[in-house]
């Protein structure tokens, strides 16, 4: 190993091999074995352009330096970017409307307003599952003759109700039209549609329940005419679980295997023997359930798949158009969230679709995470519907329970990194189910245009806030935006963001990036656009580039992305030297092979001292990230998230630790690099201690004592440290340094 070659700049940097001097510094107390300039003076006012470029430059622009991102940034990206892989096979099949409707069967129409068909009815009678509450339910509707049943839809509401009604009015069951006027009814009207002994159903359009003056009225008049009717409601946004009326009842679905079981048992009777169990064991195979996606089924759901796997044993479906059919559980579910109409675009129902959303980019994290950015898209929804009104915040009509109920979310207490890097246990929100989140975006990007605008400006905001978590979690959302329609989302989004001042703007874009690039369909043409950047006139678009690069899916091979690295980093004097280096190191953590360990040392070696500079500065990168700062690690290297990257290296592929030792000891005997190398190693010493890969720091340090002044240097080190009253060192713990160190040979 040899030091980097100085000689085009002798008085700047006149280290020769092995030459040390005592500087004169730091009062009198410089660290042994530190380099000089020629004039005798410290090297250390050289670091600056080494590591930095421009000293003056605004740390958070992207000619500014590195890459800087949080610890744990690249694990959050993992872990978000796995909510989206899922099976993208083609959905064929209709909508899924409540089994209330169509009672579990597929392809059938919703009944007309008037009386329910005696087909339908005894269809009711064979497959109904009572809920838990159902018999209170009859008792208050029999002496009532009016029942209020709050619910979510899907959730089996007008099934109860039907069934209540059929029990009470002997078969004499009927609809009323969903636009049907309550507050006009009268009971000396000859054509009003209440008639003698019968019970109706009613789900008012818009959702609104008469008030209680209105519903006294209406049981008055349904007690004259000895009738019954149940109306279905949804809980209010607000709603803590009080009743609104004395008479609302909370409807709570009856449990789904035994809606399934119910289903199947109308559906298989008279069937082959052994069909029964045959499609129960279907429907709980694991590939069902995955392809479903869904946590737990509403009863709607239940029955649907009651309907599917009985036709699936019986010879009706093959498997693959069985799963295909669960795949579009989630996808119904969702339409029906976005469905258009008259109410649609009210500010509650905005602010319902806001949340859906929100929770779909930011799912698993914490509940104020998802409902602030919740209201900051309602916010830009809210503008876009009615740009002239200025639109404000529910303050005390907006109920977590209510929310997460209307969403299929619920919450549960994770332990995340958010005070001072240590867990701390965090009240975290996610869908009950997988599928709902590539759902929702998918929706939104196909079927409802107008929205792409204002998600597209929540998402740019969002990059600017200063949680890791927030930006990450956008960067990963918006690339599934753009694997939806590249050309749209890079149009608006990310080619503007990779053009930008900002350094978070272009971690932004190679995060969301980093998954589309390995896309079948459009990762060539995202290729070619980062190579353009890469060799533009203009920094930022080099400057992101480089980031891209560093997720190891932006070039064909790793040589090519260390060749365009190369360019980048000793570009116009080493303008960005940092960023270069930094993803050249991300690299050596991404692939097993050797190369950007050869690549570093070809640098190293070049005369030119922009390439020694970079070559310097990646050394000094490998030597000082963490694998869990890696944006994409090899599989290898699981487990050993908080060891330095070059330990974990070492210990991984042993092979490579007398290359990946001579690079630092290039970096220790170089002037312009031995301060950061050294504060490096210092580092390893002090917080390696009683952690996992303090064997691989006592087996690496022999590697770096070739001469006699790197193992006096390293003992001197060593000795100071120990010698520190703040923190001191077990003698035990000296001894094993000290032992390594003497280990080293010399030439």
């Amino acid at each position: 190993m040899t030091s980097v070659d100085t000689d085009a700049e002798p008085a700047q940097d006149g280290q020769g091999e092995g030459q040390v001097r005592e500087p004169e510094a730091d009062g009198g107390r410089a660290r042994p074995g530190r380099p000089q300039r020629a004039d005798g003076t410290p090297a250390a006012d050289a670091e600056d352009e080494l590591l930095g470029g421009d000293s003056e430059a605004d740390p958070s622009a992207k000619g500014g330096g590195r890459a800087t991102a949080g610890p744990g940034a690249a694990r959050i990206a993992r872990e978000t970017r796995s909510v989206y892989l899922r099976d993208a096979s083609t959905y064929v099949g209709g909508t899924i409307g409540s089994v209330n409707f169509r009672f579990g069967e597929t392809g059938r129409a919703a009944l007309l307003a008037g009386p329910l068909p005696d087909d339908e009815l005894l269809r009711l009678r064979r497959r109904f599952i009572q809920p838990p509450d159902y018999e209170d339910f009859k008792r208050q509707l029999r002496e009532d003759r009016l029942l209020v049943l709050c619910g979510q839809p899907g959730s089996g509401r007008m099934y109860t109700a039907l069934s209540l009604l059929d029990d009470l009015g002997r078969g004499n069951v009927s609809r009323l039209d969903p636009g049907s006027e309550l507050t006009a009814l009268d009971s000396g009207d000859e054509d009003s549609p209440i008639a003698q002994g019968h019970g109706y159903a009613l789900e008012p359009a818009d959702g609104r329940l008469p008030a209680e003056l209105h519903l006294d009225r209406l049981r008055r008049l349904l007690t004259d005419r000895e009738a019954y009717a149940v109306l279905l409601s949804v809980p209010d946004p607000g709603d803590r679980g009080a009743a609104r009326t004395r008479y609302e009842r909370r409807h709570r679905p009856p449990a789904e295997d035994a809606v399934l079981d119910g289903h199947l048992a109308a559906e298989l009777d008279g069937g082959p023997s052994g069909a029964r169990e045959a499609a129960r064991r279907a429907a709980r195979r694991h590939d069902v359930r995955e392809a479903l996606g869904l946590e737990a089924l509403l009863p709607a759901e239940a029955a649907r798949l009651g309907g599917l796997v009985a036709r699936h044993v019986t010879g009706g479906l093959t498997q693959e158009q069985l799963l295909a059919e669960c795949r579009g559980f989630a996808v119904e579910q969702v339409r029906t969230w976005f469905a258009g109409g008259a109410d649609a675009e009210t500010p509650a129902r905005l602010r319902d679709a806001a949340f859906r959303v929100s929770l779909a980019v930011f799912g698993g994290a914490s509940v104020n995470v998802v409902a602030e950015a919740a209201e900051l898209l309602a916010w830009e929804l809210a503008v876009t519907v009615d740009p002239e009104r200025t639109p404000g915040r529910s303050v005390l009509g907006d109920g977590l329970q209510a929310r997460l109920a209307s969403a299929r979310a619920t919450t549960e207490t994770r332990r995340q990194p958010l005070v001072a890097g240590a867990l701390v246990p965090v009240r975290a929100v996610r869908f009950r189910g997988t599928a709902l989140a590539p759902a929702v975006l998918a929706h939104l990007w196909e079927h409802h245009h107008n929205m792409r605008a204002p998600v597209l400006r929540w998402l740019d905001s969002l990059c600017q806030d200063r949680r890791e978590e927030v930006g990450i979690k956008a960067a990963v959302a918006a690339g599934e935006l753009c694997r939806l329609d590249c050309a749209h989302t890079l149009g608006e989004l990310l080619v503007p963001m990779a053009e930008a001042d900002q350094a978070r703007r272009g971690l932004f874009v190679a995060t969301a990036l980093q998954g589309v690039l390995e896309d079948a369909n459009v990762g060539d043409a995202l290729r070619s656009l980062v190579e353009t950047w890469g060799n533009s006139d203009r920094t930022n678009l080099r400057w992101t580039a480089a980031v891209v690069l560093s997720r190891g899916t932006a070039a064909r091979t790793v040589g090519e992305a260390l060749g365009a690295l190369g360019r980048i980093g000793t570009w116009k004097d080493g303008r960005m030297r940092s960023v270069a280096a930094e993803s050249v190191a991300h690299l050596a953590g991404f692939t097993t092979d050797r190369e950007p360990l050869v690549r570093i040392r070809a640098w190293l070696n070049d005369s030119r001292r922009q390439h020694q500079n970079l070559g310097l500065v990646g050394t000094l990168f490998l030597a000082d990230l963490t694998v869990d700062n890696v944006w994409n690690p090899a599989e290898e290297l699981g487990g050993r998230e908080r060891w330095p990257l070059a330990l974990a290296i070492c210990a991984t592929r042993p092979e490579l630790a007398p290359e990946v030792a001579g690079l630092l000891w290039t970096a220790l005997n170089t002037s312009r690099s031995y301060r950061p190398a050294l504060d490096i190693l210092t580092r390893w010493l002090r917080t390696c201690r009683g952690t996992e890969w303090e064997r691989e720091v006592l087996r690496f340090l022999p590697l770096l004592t070739l001469k006699e002044d790197d193992r006096q240097r390293t003992l001197s080190l060593i000795a100071e440290l120990s010698q520190d009253l703040d923190e001191p060192w077990e003698q035990d713990y000296v001894h094993r340094l000290s032992r390594a160190v003497q280990a080293g040979g010399t030439r």
